[in-house]
């Protein structure tokens, strides 16, 4: 295993129980939460239908294998390297979204160098996907054919205070304090049981959160609550509340060009590229 130093690893699986927190006037008359009724869902698919793009969707280049084998690279890397587990294991569970686990059988030689920290996959028409760890910067698939990534990595320093010192979040200590009134604990259970779901789930960890609490918690095999996890596309929540909270401060505005220095050489077409249409890309 690779340690991380406290349980702030897993802060971004974090799940907000709200079954365990409904009251009467969150529910039907029959019951039934109102969030899950058919009328809600449909609304709430009808509003992300209204904010669709009205642009014809077109794939990126190259062929889909070497792109799905890509993200298996970066996956198995980072599962290997970072959080620790067995390639094999990670190679059948971690990840399917990035590299669909139907398409991985195309691999015909696999090549996990742990003294280089990079996993090599190879496809049957010669193409070899290389993911590397970079430093604090985690694992890159390379581009096809290079060996290397175009930017200078770095370590960044840790500013964390001891964990086992320290209550959680940054820490690991967690309050004696009685449970909140308005918290079912056994619908907690309930949630936990569901969320984590049977072996084919592939779930790793999961944590239950309340106004600040750790409500309850669970781990699958090899992992444990020091194992950095993969914080997928929840970053992009985390990201978007920062950039608001930085909106708000005055620090930046939605729709101006994006601050970032290495767009701003003269005749680079991305100066035109500003923090809303980073903020919108999926």
């Amino acid at each position: 295993m690779h340690p991380a130093p406290h349980r702030q690893s897993l802060i971004s699986i974090a799940l907000l129980v709200l079954l365990a927190c409904t009251g009467p006037e969150d529910q039907a008359k029959d019951g039934s939460v109102f969030y899950g009724s058919d009328e809600v869902r449909a609304s709430l698919i009808a509003r992300a239908a209204s904010l669709e793009l009205d642009t014809d969707y077109v794939p990126p280049p190259g062929q889909a294998l070497h792109h799905y084998t890509s993200g298996f690279a970066k996956t198995l890397c980072s599962a290997v390297f970072i959080t620790g587990l067995d390639p094999k294991d990670a190679a059948a569970n971690v990840g399917g979204f990035t590299s669909p686990f139907e398409e991985r059988h195309h691999v015909v030689d696999t090549v996990v160098d742990f003294q280089h920290q990079q996993v090599s996959l190879t496809l049957p028409d010669g193409v070899t996907r290389t993911a590397k760890k970079y430093k604090n910067q985690g694992c890159v698939t390379h581009a096809i054919g290079e060996d290397s990534v175009h930017f200078t990595p770095t370590d960044v320093a840790r500013k964390l205070p001891p964990p086992a010192s320290s209550p959680w979040p940054m820490g690991d200590i967690l309050t004696g304090d009685p449970w909140p009134e308005e918290v079912d604990m056994t619908k907690v259970e309930e949630a936990l049981d569901a969320g984590f779901g049977p072996p084919e789930a592939r779930t790793l960890a999961l944590v239950v959160t309340y106004k600040g609490r750790i409500l309850g918690e669970r781990y699958g095999p090899e992992v444990d609550i020091h194992s950095p996890l993969e914080g997928w596309s929840m970053a992009k929540s985390l990201t978007g509340t920062l950039i608001g909270v930085l909106i708000e401060q005055g620090a930046y505005e939605l729709w101006q060009p994006a601050p970032i220095p290495e767009w701003q050489s003269p005749g680079d077409p991305r100066q035109a590229i500003r923090i809303g249409d980073i903020m919108r890309m999926s």
